[in-house]
Protein backbone atom coordinates (compact mmCIF):
# COMPACT_ATOMS: atom_id res chain seq x y z
CA UNK A 1 0.00 0.00 0.00
CA UNK A 2 1.35 3.15 -0.84
CA UNK A 3 0.38 6.79 1.32
CA UNK A 4 -1.18 8.20 -2.00
CA UNK A 5 -3.21 5.18 -2.20
CA UNK A 6 -3.93 4.34 1.65
CA UNK A 7 -7.02 2.61 2.45
CA UNK A 8 -6.63 3.26 6.45
CA UNK A 9 -10.09 1.09 7.15
CA UNK A 10 -7.39 -2.13 5.84
CA UNK A 11 -4.83 -0.77 8.84
CA UNK A 12 -7.35 -1.19 11.40
CA UNK A 13 -8.58 -4.50 13.22
CA UNK A 14 -12.13 -6.24 12.36
CA UNK A 15 -13.54 -5.15 16.22
CA UNK A 16 -13.52 -1.63 14.87
CA UNK A 17 -14.41 -1.40 11.70
CA UNK A 18 -18.09 -2.10 12.39
CA UNK A 19 -17.78 1.40 14.75
CA UNK A 20 -19.20 4.25 12.60
CA UNK A 21 -17.22 6.98 14.10
CA UNK A 22 -13.74 4.83 13.10
CA UNK A 23 -15.07 4.35 9.61
CA UNK A 24 -16.08 8.44 9.26
CA UNK A 25 -12.51 8.82 10.80
CA UNK A 26 -10.99 6.28 7.88
CA UNK A 27 -12.40 7.76 5.17
CA UNK A 28 -11.53 11.47 6.33
CA UNK A 29 -7.82 9.91 6.73
CA UNK A 30 -7.54 8.31 3.59
CA UNK A 31 -9.05 11.94 1.43
CA UNK A 32 -6.04 13.83 3.47
CA UNK A 33 -2.85 11.43 3.79
CA UNK A 34 -2.65 11.50 -0.52
CA UNK A 35 -2.29 15.00 -0.62
CA UNK A 36 0.24 14.98 2.10
CA UNK A 37 1.79 12.15 0.43
CA UNK A 38 2.32 14.35 -2.88
CA UNK A 39 4.23 16.61 -0.78
CA UNK A 40 6.49 14.77 0.64
CA UNK A 41 7.48 14.32 -2.17
CA UNK A 42 9.08 17.87 -2.05
CA UNK A 43 11.27 17.13 1.68
CA UNK A 44 14.29 16.21 -0.64
CA UNK A 45 14.24 19.41 -2.63
CA UNK A 46 13.66 21.33 0.28
CA UNK A 47 16.16 20.17 2.12
CA UNK A 48 18.62 20.84 -0.79
CA UNK A 49 17.36 24.42 -1.77
CA UNK A 50 21.40 25.61 -1.70
CA UNK A 51 21.95 23.36 -4.55
CA UNK A 52 18.87 23.67 -6.83
CA UNK A 53 18.95 25.02 -10.42
CA UNK A 54 16.66 28.38 -10.66
CA UNK A 55 14.21 26.86 -12.52
CA UNK A 56 13.38 24.44 -9.47
CA UNK A 57 13.81 27.23 -7.55
CA UNK A 58 11.23 29.26 -9.63
CA UNK A 59 8.76 26.50 -9.33
CA UNK A 60 8.85 25.76 -5.79
CA UNK A 61 8.23 29.63 -5.24
CA UNK A 62 5.00 29.42 -7.38
CA UNK A 63 4.15 25.96 -5.71
CA UNK A 64 4.36 28.01 -2.44
CA UNK A 65 2.39 31.36 -3.61
CA UNK A 66 5.17 33.52 -2.78
CA UNK A 67 4.00 36.43 -3.73
CA UNK A 68 7.24 39.04 -3.33
CA UNK A 69 9.18 36.15 -5.34
CA UNK A 70 11.44 37.70 -8.14
CA UNK A 71 12.48 35.59 -10.99
CA UNK A 72 14.96 38.11 -11.92
CA UNK A 73 16.77 38.29 -9.03
CA UNK A 74 20.11 36.61 -8.46
CA UNK A 75 20.33 32.84 -7.14
CA UNK A 76 20.96 33.50 -3.90
CA UNK A 77 18.44 35.97 -3.32
CA UNK A 78 15.99 33.77 -4.61
CA UNK A 79 17.61 31.11 -1.98
CA UNK A 80 16.78 32.90 1.04
CA UNK A 81 13.48 34.27 -0.23
CA UNK A 82 12.38 30.94 -0.51
CA UNK A 83 14.30 29.55 2.67
CA UNK A 84 12.12 32.62 4.84
CA UNK A 85 8.97 32.23 2.61
CA UNK A 86 7.05 30.18 5.12
CA UNK A 87 8.05 32.44 7.92
CA UNK A 88 7.38 35.45 5.64
CA UNK A 89 3.66 34.02 4.70
CA UNK A 90 3.41 33.82 8.54
CA UNK A 91 4.20 37.31 9.47
CA UNK A 92 2.94 38.72 6.42
CA UNK A 93 2.07 42.90 7.29
CA UNK A 94 4.36 43.08 10.07
CA UNK A 95 7.16 44.96 10.83
CA UNK A 96 9.78 41.59 10.36
CA UNK A 97 8.53 40.36 7.52
CA UNK A 98 8.97 43.98 5.52
CA UNK A 99 12.28 44.06 6.88
CA UNK A 100 13.01 40.09 6.12
CA UNK A 101 11.91 40.99 2.26
CA UNK A 102 13.65 44.14 2.78
CA UNK A 103 17.43 42.38 3.78
CA UNK A 104 16.57 39.93 1.08
CA UNK A 105 16.60 42.58 -1.87
CA UNK A 106 18.46 45.15 -1.21
CA UNK A 107 20.70 44.59 1.49
CA UNK A 108 20.21 45.79 5.06
CA UNK A 109 17.51 47.76 6.06
CA UNK A 110 14.91 48.67 8.53
CA UNK A 111 11.31 49.49 9.66
CA UNK A 112 10.87 53.43 11.37
CA UNK A 113 7.21 53.24 12.41
CA UNK A 114 4.49 56.45 12.37
CA UNK A 115 5.27 56.05 16.60
CA UNK A 116 9.43 56.27 16.66
CA UNK A 117 8.96 59.28 14.45
CA UNK A 118 5.91 61.00 15.46
CA UNK A 119 4.87 60.33 11.82
CA UNK A 120 0.98 59.88 11.06
CA UNK A 121 -0.89 56.74 12.43
CA UNK A 122 -0.53 53.80 10.26
CA UNK A 123 2.52 55.52 8.10
CA UNK A 124 6.48 53.84 8.54
CA UNK A 125 9.57 54.73 7.00
CA UNK A 126 12.45 52.81 5.26
CA UNK A 127 15.87 53.01 6.04
CA UNK A 128 18.52 51.21 3.72
CA UNK A 129 22.33 51.13 3.09
CA UNK A 130 21.55 50.55 -0.86
CA UNK A 131 21.77 53.43 -3.15
CA UNK A 132 19.84 51.87 -6.09
CA UNK A 133 16.24 51.51 -3.86
CA UNK A 134 16.19 55.35 -4.71
CA UNK A 135 17.70 55.08 -8.32
CA UNK A 136 17.40 52.17 -10.18
CA UNK A 137 15.41 49.85 -8.57
CA UNK A 138 12.55 51.88 -6.96
CA UNK A 139 9.81 50.70 -8.39
CA UNK A 140 11.00 46.89 -8.22
CA UNK A 141 11.63 48.00 -4.45
CA UNK A 142 8.29 49.62 -4.31
CA UNK A 143 6.24 46.51 -5.81
CA UNK A 144 7.98 44.05 -3.51
CA UNK A 145 7.26 46.39 -0.41
CA UNK A 146 3.31 46.49 -1.63
CA UNK A 147 3.47 42.88 -1.10
CA UNK A 148 4.52 42.20 2.16
CA UNK A 149 3.21 45.31 4.16
CA UNK A 150 -0.05 45.86 5.53
CA UNK A 151 -2.82 47.20 2.94
CA UNK A 152 -3.55 49.62 5.39
CA UNK A 153 0.00 51.30 6.29
CA UNK A 154 1.74 53.72 4.01
CA UNK A 155 5.40 54.69 2.99
CA UNK A 156 6.35 58.26 4.08
CA UNK A 157 10.05 58.11 3.30
CA UNK A 158 13.04 56.19 2.05
CA UNK A 159 15.82 56.84 3.90
CA UNK A 160 19.47 55.77 2.33
CA UNK A 161 22.32 56.05 4.62
CA UNK A 162 25.71 56.01 3.12
CA UNK A 163 29.42 55.36 4.60
CA UNK A 164 32.88 56.02 3.69
CA UNK A 165 36.16 57.62 4.66
CA UNK A 166 37.56 60.61 3.11
CA UNK A 167 40.85 62.95 3.80
CA UNK A 168 39.71 65.55 6.48
CA UNK A 169 41.86 68.37 7.61
CA UNK A 170 41.73 70.93 9.79
CA UNK A 171 43.64 74.22 10.90
CA UNK A 172 43.48 77.18 12.41
CA UNK A 173 44.96 81.03 11.79
CA UNK A 174 45.84 84.00 14.09
CA UNK A 175 47.34 86.68 13.22
CA UNK A 176 48.50 89.99 15.19
CA UNK A 177 48.00 93.71 13.88
CA UNK A 178 49.82 96.09 16.76
CA UNK A 179 48.37 95.42 20.44
CA UNK A 180 45.32 93.70 19.24
CA UNK A 181 45.17 89.86 18.31
CA UNK A 182 42.46 89.28 15.67
CA UNK A 183 40.89 86.13 14.63
CA UNK A 184 39.42 85.17 11.47
CA UNK A 185 37.97 88.49 11.29
CA UNK A 186 36.09 88.59 14.85
CA UNK A 187 37.83 90.78 17.79
CA UNK A 188 38.59 88.98 20.28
Amino acid sequence: MRLADIEFIKLLPSFMRDDTAVLGLAHGIDKIVPSIATNLKMLPSWDNIDNLPESELDTIAWEFNILWYDKGANITTKRDVIKNGLMVWQHLGTKWAVENVINAYFGEGYIKEWFDYDGETGHFSVYSTNPSVTNEKLQEFLFLLDKVKRYSSKLDNIYITLTGEMPLGAGFGVHEISQETYMIGAKL
